[in-house]
């Protein structure tokens, strides 16, 4: 009988992955209703009490927002919060008998963390678009006065339409390699939220910060979707978005990957050691 190949694991894993997360896991019950309802809630009392102060008599200028600043805390919260997901569910399978069964499951251990990153990749990506859709719909219907200029048809709409759905998927992909490096749920979680919100935004204040800032990963994914950001983007806009998915695989190979292959080629050298050694 011969061992399965990488493929078929893959395609396992993320049908195991799909079982175990069927019904009410932290996956259905937490994280996808956060990813919606997290940007929805922000977005749309933002835009309430903005449309709000611009029906109060005496306003003779009111300044409206762009396509290119309606979906900011789509961006920001949604992959956040499936990317802490990714990486608290791939940190968890390394505690108990899971890490056993998992083993057993899969001789080919890096099978799971590429099948983990696509089914959250997948997930997070259509939550995105969904999301997109919805928000750059109703923002200009429900609040003509400063969301009228809103449109998903026009360059920035369409933009936001693929770019964040990639910028979603890779994001998982790094929410797996910490979740891997970091056998700790609560800690890898620790971890990606303080990588995100407090390392690249602080590095600017150190010497020679904002060169090091110009290769942060997730400024340059942000600014890359067309989002309006003070950070310019290094490489581009296009260049930015393919430096991140970059940047997320390299992550991936080194923490997911690597280690597995070298491991196993140490033991196949010292298989073939033991064999040379007894003939």
């Amino acid at each position: 009988m011969t061992n399965p190949g990488p493929a078929t694991l893959i395609r396992r894993g993320i049908a195991a992955e799909w079982t175990r997360t069927t019904g009410r896991s932290f996956l259905w019950t937490v994280a996808v209703p956060l990813t919606f309802a997290l940007p929805l809630i922000v977005t749309l009392a933002i835009a309430a009490v903005a449309e709000r102060l611009a029906d109060l008599p005496g306003q003779s200028y009111v300044a409206t927002v762009s396509t290119t600043n309606s979906v900011y805390w789509v961006i920001t919260l949604s992959v956040a919060v499936m990317m802490v997901a990714a990486a608290y569910a791939h940190a968890t399978q390394w505690r108990g008998q899971t890490s056993d069964l998992n083993a057993f499951l899969f001789p080919r251990s890096w099978t799971v963390a590429v099948a983990r990153w696509i089914y959250y990749g997948v997930i997070t990506a259509i939550a995105t678009v969904v999301l997109l859709v919805v928000v750059m719909v109703t923002l200009p219907l429900q609040f003509p006065q400063i969301y009228g200029n809103v449109d998903i048809t026009d360059s920035a709409g369409i933009r936001f339409l693929w770019t964040v759905p990639c910028y979603a998927f890779a994001a998982c992909g790094i929410g797996v390699a910490v979740g891997t490096l970091i056998r700790t749920p609560s800690a890898a979680v620790a971890v990606l939220l303080f990588w995100v919100y407090v390392a690249e935004i602080s590095v600017n204040l150190l010497p020679h910060g904002s060169a090091i800032q110009a290769y942060a990963p997730f400024l340059n994914a942000v600014a890359a979707t067309g989002q309006e950001v003070a950070f310019l983007p290094r490489f581009g806009r296009n260049g930015s978005l393919i430096y991140f998915i970059l940047v997320a695989v390299g992550f991936f190979i080194v923490t997911a990957v690597l280690p597995i292959l070298v491991r196993r080629m140490s033991g196949y050298r010292r298989t073939a050691l033991a064999k040379s050694s007894t003939t």
